[in-house]
């Protein structure tokens, strides 16, 4: 046993007052004499032997209760037996505080985010008004990397608000780390206080250091519940004006709730489009078909929205996409214009179609058009090459139909250049497409569904005939895929990544001596979409705090334009990072986004591009790690300094002066010093009568 003042161990020298007391007051007995024998009904008898027990009892007793007191004051401790967090000259305490979306949750005594300010509150009051502290929030705020004291921490923790932004363990740790390796002298603490979301743990990533006490806070909300959408995505990336498009949106339910009949609406450009109504068991997810249709070209901006509380910031999903008036296409000819793809695209006006000879390519508008065709071109200059590459890099599609006459060494080495297949060899054989892959985006929607959906359906169909094609390379490092296929297993259409755009080769010239692909049905729709597959090139939506780079293909823009990106909801607005680099635009947001919603990115006036921000998901999914598995945690990857602070019926601020000083044993002492005077007043009463 220790005491914090233990100079007031010289008042045990007060024990001697009584006993000086009691020696000097000890009555000595009389011997009384009576004359008359009646009188001895009211004499009480009292041995001189009883009278010195209980006058040495109560002489004992006011002892006790003197050192009781005296040691009460001198604050006696039992020491913790680690002494991580012993007070030294000057603590440095660096405490992160939680302030992500599940933070929203309700706990007994309001919401988490309330109670991990009280928690942090504590802490301070914990340690003395000479000690340092550190804050650390989600935002990584510039602010908090300086020390304060402790009434700026406590104003500090009154400013802190819910965040969009998500860190792990690990990276929080090395943030406070940062600020504590700072610090001049001193011993440095850390402390986490957290709902501790197991997406968040990555504990086997934690700066382990013996020089940093580390101490975990897990707070926990009542009801660990929240329904939410988690994604969405269209059956098919091609978007046509007044055609019917399907959007899939899946919905979790992170709850042990049975849901029925949840309305998930979604709103075009401010108008409602459709409702859909579903069923979700507990701990499941469903994915809700949401057909409509697009009626007015251009940039469209879509809300996908759900009710739920008390977690709300994910009942909400925002997109952008867009609905081309026409899609340019360029042909690139090597012998002349093709009449059938002239009479494909040159009679529809969906698409802007344009016919090139091989010798008069304009290069600089060639990032213009969403598909690019090389027409039985017999040779590919190497101003070409490098042109069609670049075209590939900022995310063009390019479709290639070979020459009878093409110099094979030069295509192949041009779409080796890529990282793409290429032609090999002509093949002179009879045989036929046998294989068309119905899930590849080329034919989704295309064919209608059997009445059994089995393959063998499909075994009868009338699929072109060949006669001659060439064969195309079939390398394992490559995303090749056989968009249809022949009887002999070779592939007849391939589509594949190349660069950052996507490449489709065809086996056959357009030629009826080769196949009658050209003059079949399947023709139609199969260049009809690979054409629309051209336009469907950016993501739906982007993610706050992930996509901080945002590459847009083909800007268009000229001269010194000055971009900003504006908040469609406030109208705020804000100049971001830009790199532009071949024809491509690269934006750096640098996390200034912080809201989700629909943006517009502008230059002088001018709308570029619409982009939907959301918030990560990450923050949705309500598991989390209790003590028992923070102390698992803790005990495997965390220096022997460092704990799991859980509630024990006590206050925080307590548990953190035990570790400091061990158990606090004065308020035994109180209780045993009235105790004993109880004990005195009892005995000098009962023992008389």
């Amino acid at each position: 046993m220790s005491f914090l003042n233990p100079y007031l161990l010289w008042g045990l020298l007060a024990i001697s007052i009584p006993v000086i007391i009691h020696l000097f007051n000890f009555r000595r007995f009389r011997r009384v004499y009576f004359t008359n024998v009646r009188f001895l009904e009211e004499l009480k008898q009292q041995t001189r032997r009883q009278s010195q027990l209980r006058h040495i009892l109560v002489m004992i007793l006011r002892m006790l209760a003197i050192a009781s007191l005296v040691l009460a004051f001198s604050q006696p401790y039992i020491p913790a037996d680690r002494q991580g967090l012993k007070l030294e000259k000057v603590n440095h305490v660096s405490v992160y505080i939680d302030n992500s979306f599940s933070m929203e949750s309700l706990s007994t005594a309001g919401p988490l985010i309330d109670q991990a300010r009280n928690k942090a509150r504590e802490i301070a009051f914990s340690y003395r008004s000479s000690d340092l502290f550190g804050i650390v929030t989600n935002d990584f705020e510039g602010r908090h990397q300086r020390w304060l004291s402790r009434d700026e921490f406590l104003q500090a923790l009154d400013e802190i608000t819910i965040s969009p932004e998500v860190r792990t363990v690990s990276a929080v740790a090395s943030r406070q780390r940062d600020l504590l390796y700072n610090s001049d002298m001193g011993r440095m603490i850390s402390y986490l206080i957290s709902d501790f979301q197991a997406g968040i743990c990555d504990f086997d990533q934690f700066p382990a250091d013996s020089l940093v006490s580390t101490w975990l806070v897990p707070l926990s909300a009542a009801k660990k519940e929240n329904l939410f959408i988690d994604s969405c995505w269209f059956i098919s990336p091609v978007h046509q004006l007044n055609q019917g498009v399907k959007l899939m949106a899946r919905v979790v339910n992170q709850s042990e709730t049975d849901f029925e009949k949840v309305p998930l609406k979604l709103t075009i450009n401010g108008q409602q489009k459709t409702v859909a109504s579903f069923d979700i068991p507990k701990g499941l997810f469903k994915d809700v078909e949401l057909p409509f249709t697009n009626y007015e070209p251009g940039i469209q901006y879509g809300t996908l929205e759900i009710s739920d509380y008390p977690v709300t910031f994910d009942d909400r999903l925002y997109l952008v996409y867009n609905v081309a008036g026409n899609i340019p296409v360029l042909a690139i000819n090597g012998k002349g214009e093709s009449k059938y793809l002239n009479a494909l695209f040159g009679n529809d006006s969906a698409f802007l179609f344009v016919n090139n000879a091989y010798t008069n390519i304009d290069y600089n508008r060639l990032s213009e058009y969403k598909l690019v065709i090389l027409n039985e071109l017999k040779e590919i200059s190497s101003g070409l090459s490098q042109e069609l590459s670049s075209y590939l890099d900022l995310g063009g599609t390019l479709l290639i139909i070979p020459s009878p006459e093409m110099n094979m060494s030069e295509f192949q080495l041009f779409l080796a250049s890529t990282g793409a297949n290429y032609f090999t060899e002509l093949v002179k054989e009879d045989t036929r497409v046998t294989d068309v892959d119905r899930q590849n985006p080329v034919f989704a929607d295309v064919f209608e569904q059997g009445k059994t959906g089995a393959e063998s359906e499909w075994d009868n169909t009338d699929w072109p005939a060949v006669r001659q094609y060439f064969r195309i390379s079939r390398s394992a490092t490559t995303s090749q895929l056989g968009v249809m296929t022949l009887l002999n297993g070779q592939y007849f259409l391939t589509r594949e990544k190349a660069g950052n755009g996507k490449l489709f080769l065809l086996s056959v010239p357009l030629d009826e001596s080769f196949s009658n692909f050209a003059s079949h049905a399947i023709f139609v729709p199969a260049l009809y979409r690979i054409a629309l597959l051209g336009a469907a090139t950016d993501p739906l939506y982007y993610t706050i705090g992930k996509d901080e780079v945002i590459e847009i293909n083909n800007p268009n823009l000229a001269g010194d334009k000055t971009l900003k990106i504006i908040s469609m909801s406030d109208k705020s607005e804000f100049i971001p990072g830009h790199i532009s680099l071949n024809r491509r635009l690269d934006l750096r947001l640098n996390q200034q986004v912080k809201l989700a919603g629909h943006y517009q990115l502008t230059a002088d006036q001018q709308t570029i591009k619409g982009l939907g921000f959301n918030y990560d998901r990450l923050e949705s999914v309500m598991e989390f790690l209790g003590t028992d598995r923070l102390q698992e945690a803790v005990t495997r990857y965390l220096p022997g300094n460092s704990g799991v602070l859980s509630d024990k019926g006590k206050p925080l601020s307590e548990t953190i002066k035990e570790m400091n000083q061990g158990t606090s044993l004065w308020k035994l002492f109180i209780i045993l010093a009235l105790v004993f005077l109880g004990g005195e007043i009892a005995l000098l009463r009962l023992w008389n009568n």
